[in-house]
Protein backbone atom coordinates (compact mmCIF):
# COMPACT_ATOMS: atom_id res chain seq x y z
CA UNK A 1 0.00 0.00 0.00
CA UNK A 2 1.04 3.51 -0.91
CA UNK A 3 0.54 6.34 1.44
CA UNK A 4 0.40 10.40 0.31
CA UNK A 5 3.13 12.29 1.46
CA UNK A 6 1.55 14.33 4.99
CA UNK A 7 4.43 16.51 5.78
CA UNK A 8 6.52 19.08 4.23
CA UNK A 9 10.11 20.12 5.79
CA UNK A 10 11.60 23.21 4.62
CA UNK A 11 14.24 24.62 5.75
CA UNK A 12 17.62 26.22 4.83
CA UNK A 13 15.23 27.29 1.60
CA UNK A 14 14.90 24.18 -0.14
CA UNK A 15 12.15 21.63 0.33
CA UNK A 16 13.80 18.94 1.75
CA UNK A 17 10.87 16.56 0.70
CA UNK A 18 7.84 14.39 2.48
CA UNK A 19 8.70 13.00 5.73
CA UNK A 20 6.38 9.86 5.86
CA UNK A 21 6.66 8.21 9.16
CA UNK A 22 8.77 5.10 8.58
CA UNK A 23 6.14 2.71 10.04
CA UNK A 24 3.43 3.32 7.37
CA UNK A 25 5.79 4.71 4.52
CA UNK A 26 6.58 2.78 1.21
CA UNK A 27 9.96 2.09 -0.36
CA UNK A 28 10.42 1.62 -4.03
CA UNK A 29 13.58 0.26 -5.99
CA UNK A 30 14.76 1.25 -9.15
CA UNK A 31 18.25 0.25 -11.17
CA UNK A 32 19.05 2.54 -13.84
CA UNK A 33 20.04 -0.39 -16.99
CA UNK A 34 21.83 0.61 -20.44
CA UNK A 35 22.74 -3.40 -21.83
CA UNK A 36 25.07 -5.35 -19.87
CA UNK A 37 22.71 -7.94 -19.17
CA UNK A 38 25.76 -10.38 -17.87
CA UNK A 39 26.27 -7.54 -15.15
CA UNK A 40 22.67 -6.77 -14.76
CA UNK A 41 21.90 -10.60 -14.06
CA UNK A 42 25.14 -10.85 -11.47
CA UNK A 43 23.61 -8.00 -9.62
CA UNK A 44 19.54 -9.10 -9.24
CA UNK A 45 20.87 -12.50 -8.38
CA UNK A 46 22.57 -10.89 -5.39
CA UNK A 47 19.56 -9.12 -4.58
CA UNK A 48 17.78 -12.26 -4.44
CA UNK A 49 20.29 -13.89 -2.55
CA UNK A 50 20.09 -10.91 0.20
CA UNK A 51 16.29 -10.64 0.24
CA UNK A 52 16.40 -7.10 -1.17
CA UNK A 53 13.08 -6.74 -2.86
CA UNK A 54 11.09 -8.55 -0.45
CA UNK A 55 12.17 -4.98 1.42
CA UNK A 56 9.95 -2.80 -1.10
CA UNK A 57 6.58 -2.51 -2.16
CA UNK A 58 7.47 -2.52 -5.78
CA UNK A 59 10.81 -2.99 -7.72
CA UNK A 60 11.69 -1.79 -11.31
CA UNK A 61 14.11 -1.69 -14.21
CA UNK A 62 14.53 1.21 -16.19
CA UNK A 63 16.19 0.25 -19.49
CA UNK A 64 17.90 2.93 -21.39
CA UNK A 65 17.43 1.68 -25.14
CA UNK A 66 14.81 -0.46 -24.19
CA UNK A 67 14.78 -4.00 -26.38
CA UNK A 68 12.88 -7.05 -26.47
CA UNK A 69 15.57 -9.03 -24.85
CA UNK A 70 15.57 -6.45 -22.32
CA UNK A 71 11.73 -6.95 -21.55
CA UNK A 72 12.36 -11.21 -21.50
CA UNK A 73 15.17 -10.42 -19.36
CA UNK A 74 12.86 -8.84 -17.12
CA UNK A 75 9.69 -10.84 -17.40
CA UNK A 76 12.25 -14.30 -16.48
CA UNK A 77 12.45 -12.26 -13.00
CA UNK A 78 9.67 -12.49 -10.65
CA UNK A 79 9.11 -8.60 -8.91
CA UNK A 80 10.88 -6.92 -11.05
CA UNK A 81 8.51 -4.23 -13.72
CA UNK A 82 10.20 -3.70 -17.07
CA UNK A 83 9.86 0.27 -17.89
CA UNK A 84 12.15 1.92 -19.97
CA UNK A 85 12.82 4.25 -23.34
CA UNK A 86 13.48 3.22 -27.20
CA UNK A 87 16.38 5.82 -27.03
CA UNK A 88 19.28 6.20 -24.47
CA UNK A 89 18.29 8.90 -22.00
CA UNK A 90 21.47 9.09 -20.74
CA UNK A 91 22.31 8.74 -16.83
CA UNK A 92 20.76 12.08 -15.57
CA UNK A 93 17.58 11.11 -18.23
CA UNK A 94 17.50 7.73 -16.85
CA UNK A 95 17.66 8.34 -13.68
CA UNK A 96 15.23 10.91 -14.20
CA UNK A 97 12.47 8.72 -15.76
CA UNK A 98 13.08 6.12 -13.41
CA UNK A 99 12.55 8.19 -10.32
CA UNK A 100 9.29 9.78 -12.09
CA UNK A 101 8.11 6.02 -12.77
CA UNK A 102 8.17 4.91 -8.91
CA UNK A 103 5.62 5.87 -6.56
CA UNK A 104 7.15 4.80 -3.12
CA UNK A 105 7.47 7.50 -0.12
CA UNK A 106 11.24 6.66 -0.33
CA UNK A 107 13.11 5.49 -3.47
CA UNK A 108 16.44 3.41 -3.58
CA UNK A 109 18.16 4.19 -6.25
CA UNK A 110 20.81 2.00 -8.07
CA UNK A 111 22.46 1.13 -11.11
CA UNK A 112 23.00 -2.38 -12.92
CA UNK A 113 26.60 -2.64 -11.95
CA UNK A 114 25.98 -2.41 -8.17
CA UNK A 115 25.28 -6.14 -6.47
CA UNK A 116 24.38 -6.53 -2.86
CA UNK A 117 27.02 -7.70 -0.43
CA UNK A 118 25.21 -7.90 2.63
CA UNK A 119 23.11 -10.51 3.70
CA UNK A 120 19.02 -10.60 4.56
CA UNK A 121 19.12 -9.79 7.75
CA UNK A 122 21.65 -6.74 7.44
CA UNK A 123 20.09 -5.29 4.44
CA UNK A 124 16.28 -5.23 6.09
CA UNK A 125 18.06 -3.42 9.26
CA UNK A 126 20.17 -1.12 6.88
CA UNK A 127 16.98 -0.24 5.02
CA UNK A 128 14.63 0.29 8.13
CA UNK A 129 17.27 2.62 9.86
CA UNK A 130 18.14 4.79 6.87
CA UNK A 131 14.35 5.23 6.15
CA UNK A 132 13.79 6.02 9.85
CA UNK A 133 16.61 8.52 9.69
CA UNK A 134 14.75 10.20 6.61
CA UNK A 135 11.46 10.32 8.04
CA UNK A 136 12.63 12.17 11.36
CA UNK A 137 14.50 14.56 9.25
CA UNK A 138 17.97 13.37 10.78
CA UNK A 139 19.23 12.77 6.86
CA UNK A 140 18.15 13.69 3.82
CA UNK A 141 20.19 11.44 1.45
CA UNK A 142 21.33 8.19 2.72
CA UNK A 143 24.80 6.36 1.02
CA UNK A 144 24.32 2.99 0.36
CA UNK A 145 27.38 1.94 -0.90
CA UNK A 146 29.33 -0.60 1.35
CA UNK A 147 31.95 1.04 2.91
CA UNK A 148 34.18 -1.64 3.47
CA UNK A 149 33.40 -3.15 0.25
CA UNK A 150 33.05 -0.36 -2.29
CA UNK A 151 34.09 -2.51 -5.47
CA UNK A 152 35.97 -0.66 -8.38
CA UNK A 153 36.47 2.86 -9.23
CA UNK A 154 36.67 4.03 -5.47
CA UNK A 155 39.35 6.25 -4.44
CA UNK A 156 37.87 8.53 -1.46
CA UNK A 157 40.43 7.08 0.98
CA UNK A 158 43.17 7.96 -0.76
CA UNK A 159 41.75 11.55 -1.81
CA UNK A 160 41.35 12.16 1.71
CA UNK A 161 44.99 10.99 2.76
CA UNK A 162 46.38 13.50 -0.01
CA UNK A 163 44.83 16.85 1.94
CA UNK A 164 44.43 15.21 5.48
CA UNK A 165 47.35 12.81 5.93
CA UNK A 166 50.61 12.75 7.51
CA UNK A 167 53.58 14.39 5.66
CA UNK A 168 55.07 17.56 4.11
CA UNK A 169 52.76 17.78 0.91
CA UNK A 170 49.22 16.92 2.91
CA UNK A 171 50.11 19.59 4.95
CA UNK A 172 50.96 22.15 1.92
CA UNK A 173 47.99 21.27 0.06
CA UNK A 174 46.20 22.36 3.15
CA UNK A 175 47.88 25.72 3.18
CA UNK A 176 47.78 26.03 -0.45
CA UNK A 177 44.02 24.85 -1.29
CA UNK A 178 42.04 25.34 1.46
CA UNK A 179 38.58 25.00 -0.17
CA UNK A 180 39.66 21.41 -1.70
CA UNK A 181 40.76 20.77 1.80
CA UNK A 182 37.46 21.17 3.59
CA UNK A 183 35.60 19.55 0.28
CA UNK A 184 37.71 16.50 1.19
CA UNK A 185 36.38 16.11 4.68
CA UNK A 186 33.26 14.52 3.76
CA UNK A 187 35.66 11.41 2.48
CA UNK A 188 36.80 11.05 5.98
CA UNK A 189 33.99 8.67 7.25
CA UNK A 190 35.71 5.93 4.79
CA UNK A 191 39.03 6.53 5.58
CA UNK A 192 39.73 7.09 9.49
CA UNK A 193 37.43 5.58 12.38
CA UNK A 194 37.01 8.60 14.42
CA UNK A 195 35.57 10.87 11.80
CA UNK A 196 32.95 12.87 13.72
CA UNK A 197 35.44 13.24 16.67
CA UNK A 198 37.92 15.17 14.27
CA UNK A 199 35.36 17.30 12.12
CA UNK A 200 32.54 17.53 14.39
CA UNK A 201 31.73 20.77 12.39
CA UNK A 202 30.59 19.22 9.66
CA UNK A 203 29.77 14.98 10.85
CA UNK A 204 28.16 14.31 13.63
CA UNK A 205 26.90 10.51 14.73
CA UNK A 206 23.31 9.31 14.77
CA UNK A 207 23.57 5.65 16.03
CA UNK A 208 25.93 3.77 13.74
CA UNK A 209 25.69 6.62 10.66
CA UNK A 210 27.45 9.50 10.41
CA UNK A 211 25.55 12.42 8.80
CA UNK A 212 27.84 14.72 7.12
CA UNK A 213 27.11 18.48 5.86
CA UNK A 214 26.63 18.72 2.12
CA UNK A 215 29.08 21.48 2.21
CA UNK A 216 32.06 19.13 2.49
CA UNK A 217 30.36 15.87 0.71
CA UNK A 218 30.22 15.43 -2.51
CA UNK A 219 26.95 14.33 -4.62
CA UNK A 220 26.97 10.50 -5.76
CA UNK A 221 24.83 8.86 -8.27
CA UNK A 222 26.14 5.08 -6.53
CA UNK A 223 23.68 3.67 -4.49
CA UNK A 224 21.62 6.14 -2.53
CA UNK A 225 18.19 5.79 -0.71
CA UNK A 226 16.03 9.71 -0.65
CA UNK A 227 12.54 10.57 -0.21
CA UNK A 228 11.02 10.82 -3.70
CA UNK A 229 9.76 14.51 -3.55
CA UNK A 230 13.50 15.32 -3.02
CA UNK A 231 14.81 12.92 -5.43
CA UNK A 232 12.23 14.89 -8.01
CA UNK A 233 13.83 18.34 -6.45
CA UNK A 234 17.52 17.73 -7.11
CA UNK A 235 16.64 15.74 -11.00
CA UNK A 236 15.02 19.13 -12.11
CA UNK A 237 17.69 21.20 -10.42
CA UNK A 238 19.96 19.24 -12.26
CA UNK A 239 18.09 19.98 -15.71
CA UNK A 240 17.57 23.13 -15.43
CA UNK A 241 21.07 23.75 -14.77
CA UNK A 242 23.19 21.72 -17.12
CA UNK A 243 26.97 21.64 -18.19
CA UNK A 244 29.27 21.63 -21.07
CA UNK A 245 31.31 19.24 -19.46
CA UNK A 246 29.04 15.74 -19.90
CA UNK A 247 29.13 11.63 -20.54
CA UNK A 248 29.07 10.52 -23.90
CA UNK A 249 27.30 13.66 -24.90
CA UNK A 250 24.93 13.02 -22.13
CA UNK A 251 24.26 15.40 -19.02
CA UNK A 252 25.36 13.77 -15.83
CA UNK A 253 23.12 14.01 -12.17
CA UNK A 254 26.41 14.12 -10.98
CA UNK A 255 28.21 16.58 -12.45
CA UNK A 256 25.74 19.11 -12.67
CA UNK A 257 24.60 18.84 -8.70
CA UNK A 258 28.45 19.05 -7.52
CA UNK A 259 28.73 22.56 -7.54
CA UNK A 260 28.26 25.32 -4.70
CA UNK A 261 24.26 25.22 -5.02
CA UNK A 262 24.95 21.79 -3.04
CA UNK A 263 27.28 22.92 -1.09
CA UNK A 264 25.16 25.89 0.34
CA UNK A 265 22.04 23.94 0.66
CA UNK A 266 23.63 22.14 3.46
CA UNK A 267 22.04 18.61 2.53
CA UNK A 268 21.86 16.00 5.27
CA UNK A 269 24.36 13.06 3.95
CA UNK A 270 23.99 9.97 6.29
CA UNK A 271 26.90 7.61 5.80
CA UNK A 272 26.69 3.97 6.98
CA UNK A 273 28.10 0.38 6.47
CA UNK A 274 26.14 0.43 3.47
CA UNK A 275 24.97 -2.68 1.48
CA UNK A 276 26.08 -2.47 -2.39
CA UNK A 277 29.53 -2.70 -4.15
CA UNK A 278 30.93 -1.68 -7.49
CA UNK A 279 31.31 -4.55 -10.23
CA UNK A 280 30.89 -4.41 -13.94
CA UNK A 281 31.49 -7.81 -15.48
CA UNK A 282 30.82 -6.72 -19.15
CA UNK A 283 30.93 -3.46 -21.24
CA UNK A 284 28.86 -0.43 -20.57
CA UNK A 285 28.07 2.82 -20.95
CA UNK A 286 31.72 4.16 -20.24
CA UNK A 287 34.15 4.63 -23.68
CA UNK A 288 37.52 5.28 -22.65
CA UNK A 289 38.64 6.40 -19.37
CA UNK A 290 35.94 6.51 -16.70
CA UNK A 291 35.49 10.15 -15.61
CA UNK A 292 36.08 11.39 -12.58
CA UNK A 293 33.83 13.77 -11.25
CA UNK A 294 35.12 17.44 -10.06
CA UNK A 295 34.27 18.48 -6.62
Amino acid sequence: MFFPCNSISVYGGHDRGCRVPASVASLSIGVLSYHAHKTLASTLDSYGKGGLVSCANEACIFFNELTPEDERFCMERPGWHCVGSPVNLGLLGGMDALARTMTGDYLLMLQNDCPLVADAVATRRYLDESIALLATGKADIVRCRSRTLPGQGFADSKKFARYHGNGLLPALRRILRPNKTRRMIGRAPYAIPDAELRFPGYITREGDFLVVDSAVINFTDQPFLISRPLMLTLLDWAKEHPKKRTLNGFQVMEINLNVPWWRHSHFKVAVGEGLFTHSRLDGGFRKGKAREVLV
